[in-house]
């Protein structure tokens, strides 16, 4: 009698499982190229600041910029030349505002970087007291407008803001000289606090730090200096360890370097251009091993144009496109369990498998939701907000899981409701509109009215279900829907399925 009725209640339980949850698989894309913020392929803007002739970004960009390579940032580069040692009047800090607001109304966001100069044979940019005085002046500008920057280039120092060929810092690139140090000190208590920082050389933020060791886990996202100096790399696939990128004192392209980059990368982005500009050997040999150079280095952002031996051949070997689908982070849904009842006020199991086939992480902070969207004739909609982090799911194939218990509102109307997942940008001035949402590579999930994406699953509210949905269930087991996989590892909430061809260990160092 005690082993049926055992047998009876697991088949109760089973029941009851089975009844109250719906299971969802869904269908990657991973050759459509479309627009999502904060990666892809960039183009310059830049100009020359006067006082009676502002730069002003909407005269240099058109109403379709991007379409063609579904572009979302632009690298805006203010020359000011003309203020090297002067204060920068009030119609320029104004035209900057108008600048954002013109990125704004076009739902873009840039790469931001300001210079004195840009011709080689002019080396004089503005002393430290002058840079300090620029960056207190566009503090305020730079604050109320983060929500359309994406991040700062250090900037200010050398032509083009590139750190080297310069008269006050001297041309020792990839070391922190007294006067370089200033400038990055005025950079940290000038910009705002939640954008990243990308510098030039590694061996800069080493040195400037005093720390060889990249980011941990632990470390990454903090908000600490360290874990806001990213890396802009202008050198992509040149020869010399990408001209001093890689650089250490005794070595022009030394391993560890690139290690440290490979590493650090994984909590800061990395974007910049390839420089090789002539049509030699090194561009027919190079041109090949952008993916899978952006894929260790874990690339965000790339320039489209500059130079284009280089960019010309990704365009008529097809790599342009390979590049545009994978650079920065792309996260495919892969299943999906939820529980296809609640009572209002009660709990609802959610368990969302997320693969991220790009080569980077998504870096600024994003919050992630889970909608719920009247069916039929109700009306009504609530978003729930996750415990998720996007900015710690992994790249380059990485499996990463919400699992969660929500609360359903104490007051959601009773009805059936559809499912979907929202990433939208985290600055209420522009989290209303779809173009700064996240889109997920799948078919039939996108709903650019919205910027939602359909988890395909519904939802009825009613006062019979239980306010306790049970045990969360583990999640659906991803060994078995790629033979590339190895191992799941446990990190909080977030499981992590490596691949056989990069591998993360749980405090995201790079495996062998």
């Amino acid at each position: 009698m005690k082993t049926k009725l055992t047998f009876l209640m697991a088949c109760l339980c089973t029941f009851v499982l089975t009844a109250h949850a719906v299971v969802v698989s869904y269908t990657p894309d991973n050759t459509t190229v479309f627009k999502n913020p904060e990666r892809g392929f960039t183009e310059e803007l830049n100009g020359k600041v006067t006082e009676s002739s502002p730069y002003r970004v909407k005269n240099h960009i058109s109403s379709n910029w991007g379409k063609k390579d579904c572009m979302t940032m632009p690298v805006v580069l203010y020359n000011f030349g003309n203020f090297k040692d002067k204060d920068l009047p009030d119609k320029i800090l104004s035209g900057f505002d108008e600048d954002m607001q013109t990125l704004r109304e076009m739902g873009l966001k840039c790469v931001l970087r300001f210079a004195y100069t840009e011709r080689e044979s002019d080396k004089k940019d503005a002393k430290p007291e002058w840079v300090k005085r620029h960056l207190e002046q566009l503090k305020p500008h730079l604050a109320a407008n983060a929500d359309v920057i994406y991040v700062l280039e250090a900037g200010f120092v050398g032509v083009w803001g590139e750190w080297y060929y310069s008269e006050n810092y001297g041309n020792e690139t990839q070391h922190v000289t007294a006067n370089r140090r200033k400038v990055i000190e005025y950079l940290f208590e000038n910009a705002p606090a939640d954008r990243f920082i990308l510098f030039r050389y590694p061996m800069i933020q080493q040195e400037y730090l005093n720390d060889k060791q990249p980011l941990t886990e632990a470390e990454g996202f903090s908000g600490s200096q360290k874990a806001r100096m990213g890396c802009h790399n202008d050198a992509f696939l040149h020869n010399w360890g990408n001209m001093g990128t890689y650089a250490s004192d005794d070595k022009s392209d030394d391993p560890e370097m690139r290690q440290y980059v490979a590493t650090q990368t994984l909590y800061v982005p990395n974007g910049g251009e390839t420089n090789i500009d002539d049509d030699d050997n090194l561009a027919k040999k190079m041109y090949t091993k952008a993916p899978s150079e952006m894929a260790t280095y874990h690339w965000s952002f790339c320039g489209s144009t500059y130079a284009e031996p280089v960019t010309s051949r990704w365009r008529s070997s097809g790599l342009f496109d390979t590049l545009n689908v994978y650079m920065g982070y792309r996260y495919n849904l892969h299943s999906a369990q939820f529980s296809d009842q609640a009572a209002p006020g009660g709990k609802a199991n959610v368990v969302i498998t997320i693969r991220n086939v790009g080569y980077a992480p998504l870096y600024n902070e994003r919050p992630v939701y889970l909608v719920l969207k009247g069916a039929g004739n109700l009306s009504s909609l609530y978003t729930i907000p996750l415990q998720a982090d996007p900015r710690r799911w992994l790249p380059n194939g990485a499996w990463s899981l919400i699992r969660e218990q929500v609360d359903i509102p104490q007051h959601v109307l009773k009805g059936t409701y559809h499912l979907y997942l929202w990433m939208p940008d985290k600055y209420e001035s522009i989290q209303n509109d779809p173009r700064y949402a996240v889109r997920f590579a799948n078919q039939n999930v996108w709903d650019e009215n919205t910027g939602y994406n359909d988890l395909g699953a519904e939802i009825t509210i009613t006062s019979s279900a239980s306010k306790d949905p049970g045990e969360l269930p583990a999640g659906l087991n991803t060994a078995t829907a790629e033979t590339r996989s190895s191992k799941i590892m446990e990190n909080g909430n977030v499981f992590v399925l490596t691949s056989d061809n990069r591998k993360y260990s749980v405090n995201g160092q790079m495996a062998k």
